[in-house]
């Protein structure tokens, strides 16, 4: 059967008509937008939860089973062990990590829900934001990128999520459904710069001491930002998204053993494990549905956060299982939710975890609450060359945006099955006129509503992805199966 190509163009075009309308009217479009993503999380909260815990159970099932076995395609992988496990963890999360590793953990401690939990608060928040950033979010990564490479590698169709549907849909449904993937991209990618533009701009303001208003300042980096990720993917997996990855891994070691250096290590490591049992040990009460008394907690934090990474899947799916090819199934499963997990728990216990056995701590939660970005800079402000620790966190942030965009517009490339540079180049100024609307009103949270709009339908759509990838499966072992004659 033949996969009917599709007109890139076309996509271009209606995704293209959405950004100008966000950039005519930011806040008419953005406000009503956000409206409809919060009506979404209040209707499926539940069921939300639900998926990603699912996405979990599935992961592991798949581990123990034989199928686990078997190789995503034929030969040796394209990438070195660390090499690839480097790009799994950079395109995922890793600019989240910078904007997120102090702000989320000291807001919960200083807003905790509800929890049947009878021990420290301090590692109840950390494990709370363990729950958001662990291996929930990793199986949903990993179950996305696997479906796409079994697809790939395994029944040899295209790299894109309408490959699901060969068969069972008409041809001129595909498009759609890889619309509706796109526009997830589009929309993830671009509340990710403007957090990322609220972020530099509350640095600059912390280094220089400058209190004017840095909105020209937030729009020109934007645009300068979009000129430097469509390089990187212009430049491709080697040249490009492979150094950059490697070059932003390397700062937030270094940045993180600086920090190390100078706060109480030993403190450090202590809160590390006794949050890590922490977190294991309310994931019965988190992991299935919004918590009860605190429904409005749940949908404010567990439930955007769980659409958000749904609203990655369209473009580190396809991106992890590109760099995938010739590794088991148990590996690729075991690696992409652990080991990026691991470090997220690293970091934040890291950073949050030396913040919560300071003498400073009541400080931080005061920066916070006034504001998600002020928290990282009131704590490097209490450590030596401070200055210099905010301008390296900074450029980290940066980069980390630079390779996540890359990627996105790498896949936006695969699922339209268009790897020419003007389309990347199109995609590149959709994203950054989409963040331009948002950088203009610039509210951190708005900017979280808007990241996951894209995600809300496909969500809908991962779900069936999987369903027809399964069925896909078992139509062919039973082909297999059967006995010629």
């Amino acid at each position: 059967m033949t996969f009917l190509p599709q007109p890139s163009h076309r996509l271009i075009f209606f995704a293209a008509l959405i950004a100008v309308f966000f950039v005519a009217f930011p806040s008419i479009s953005v406000a009503k937008l956000a409206q409809l993503t919060q009506w979404s999380i209040e209707q499926f909260d539940d069921q939300i939860i639900l998926l990603s815990s699912l996405a979990v159970v599935l992961c592991v099932v798949l581990c123990l089973s034989p199928i686990g076995k078997k190789t995503l395609g034929d030969g040796q992988p394209e990438f070195s062990f660390t090499t690839w496990l480097i790009m799994l963890f950079t395109t995922g999360m890793g600019s989240g990590l910078i904007f997120w590793g102090v702000a989320e953990p000291i807001f919960h401690f200083n807003h905790l829900p509800s929890i049947d939990y009878q021990g420290d608060q301090k590692d109840l928040a950390l494990a709370l934001t363990y729950f958001h950033w662990g291996i929930h979010a990793w199986s949903l990564y990993a179950l996305a990128g696997l479906m796409m490479a079994w697809l790939a590698y395994v029944q040899k169709r295209p790299m894109r999520v309408s490959a699901s549907f060969i068969g069972h849909q008409k041809a001129g449904w595909l498009a759609i459904i890889d619309l509706i993937a796109v526009l997830a991209i589009l929309f993830g990618i671009a509340g990710v710069l403007a957090n990322t533009m609220a972020l530099v701009e509350q640095g600059i303001r912390s280094v220089s001491g400058y209190q004017g208003d840095l909105t020209v300042f937030r729009i020109g980096l934007t645009v300068l930002l979009g000129v430097l990720f469509t390089a990187s993917s212009a430049l491709g997996l080697q040249k490009g998204i492979k150094q950059l990855s490697r070059f932003n891994v390397l700062l937030m070691l270094v940045l993180f053993a600086v920090v190390l250096v100078y706060v109480d290590t030993l403190a450090v490591i202590q809160r590390l494990l006794s949050s890590l049992v922490t977190y294991i040990n309310i994931l019965p009460k988190v992991s299935f549905g919004a918590l009860g008394e605190n429904k409005s907690w749940s949908q404010s934090w567990t439930v955007i956060y769980l659409v958000w990474w749904i609203a990655w899947t369209p473009f580190v799916g396809p991106f992890i299982a590109r760099i995938s090819r010739g590794r088991s199934i148990r590996q690729f499963l075991c690696c992409t939710v652990l080991i990026p997990t691991l470090a997220s728990i690293l970091w934040f216990s890291g950073f949050a975890g030396a913040i919560f056995d300071s003498l400073y701590l009541q400080e931080v939660i005061t920066a916070v609450s006034d504001d998600y970005t002020k928290g990282l800079f009131v704590f490097f402000s209490h450590l030596p060359a401070s200055n210099l620790l905010a301008i390296v966190a900074l450029v980290l942030l940066l980069t980390f945006v630079i390779s996540s965009a890359d990627s996105a517009i790498y896949a936006a490339g695969m699922l339209t099955n268009d790897q020419r540079l003007t389309s990347k180049i199109s995609w590149s100024v959709i994203v950054v006129t989409l963040a331009i609307a948002l950088v203009t009103i610039n509210d951190v949270d708005l900017n979280k509503q808007i990241a996951i709009a894209g995600a809300l339908p496909f969500t809908f759509v991962l779900i069936a992805q999987a369903c027809f990838t399964l069925l896909t499966r078992g139509s062919s072992s039973a082909q297999a199966a059967e006995p010629e004659g």
